[in-house]
């Protein structure tokens, strides 16, 4: 079964927050040295960034600034001082080229980010790109960029269109599914839960996240679907053979596991 990975943001200013949100259980930390960080801290952050990497021994992903950003030079000139990095989330990617000339520079895994209109209309180029490990997209920035309402329905409409697009181009050539963008209301678990059915549904493979809590909340929404998707593999077989002995994907399956399929369900288990 692919593994769903659950990215935590950790701003770049508050590096004392890294280890806790390693312990938290989220499959990877992302350090963020674009929206968290100041234009005139860029420098400083840098230095602290270097330095927190030298004295700690752990493994974490790094949002750079963008490629068009004064910024972005030395973000990629950094990271050769770097020894903890796993990969990296570039923002705002518009073209593939973007794509190769990181992967080239740094020879990391890359999360391409979708956040403008030109980045949406180039999904297809972008996903050939060498050195892509998966797509995702900004919602906040996308929502901008296109005028589109927040929480409207015309903004599920949109997304849903760049779902369909992300995961369509990310099978066609063999990237990790795509990472669902962040749920802005960390405090809203039944909305938390209803975002990561949606992504489950549309086959992605994870979510970034910006806040501890929703690392668990993601968790049991992956955990109900996957007891869904054995429950109902389980249930068609005993159905269509009656046996109360036989293998199903690998597994020994017997009277106890047909009737913890049939509550999943809420089928009823026939009394002859």
């Amino acid at each position: 079964m692919m593994e769903r990975l659950l990215f935590l943001f950790v701003p770049a200013s508050r590096l004392d927050r890294v280890q806790k949100a390693i312990d938290a259980g989220a499959s990877a930390v992302i350090i963020d040295l674009e929206d968290t960080v100041a234009c005139d801290q860029k420098d400083v952050i840098r230095q602290s960034l270097i330095q927190f990497d030298d004295e700690h021994e752990c493994s974490y992903w790094l949002r750079i600034n963008g490629v068009s950003s004064a910024d972005f030079a030395d973000d990629v000139a950094m990271l050769s001082k770097l020894t903890g990095v796993s990969g990296l989330l570039l923002p705002k990617c518009e073209n593939h080229l973007q794509v190769q000339m990181l992967s080239q520079q740094t020879h990391l895994p890359i999360i391409a980010m979708i956040e403008t209109p030109l980045g949406v209309a180039n999904i297809a180029q972008i996903a050939q790109s060498k050195g892509l490990f998966a797509l995702s997209f900004g919602c906040l920035d996308l929502m901008k960029g296109l005028g589109v309402r927040l929480n409207s329905q015309a903004a599920g409409v949109m997304f849903d269109k760049i779902r369909t697009d992300l995961v369509i181009h990310s099978a066609i050539h063999g990237l990790h599914p795509p990472i669902e963008t962040i749920y802005p209301r960390f405090d809203d678990e039944s909305g938390m839960m209803a975002c990561v059915q949606h992504w489950l549904d549309f086959g992605f493979g994870g979510q970034l996240l910006i806040h501890p809590k929703q690392i668990n909340i993601a968790k049991q929404a992956i955990a109900k679907q996957d007891d869904w998707k054995k429950a109902t593999a389980i249930w068609q077989i005993f159905e269509e053979t009656g046996q109360m002995v036989f293998a199903c994907d690998g597994q020994m399956v017997d009277l106890p596991l047909i009737i913890w399929a049939a509550g999943v369900l809420g089928k009823t288990m026939p009394t002859t």
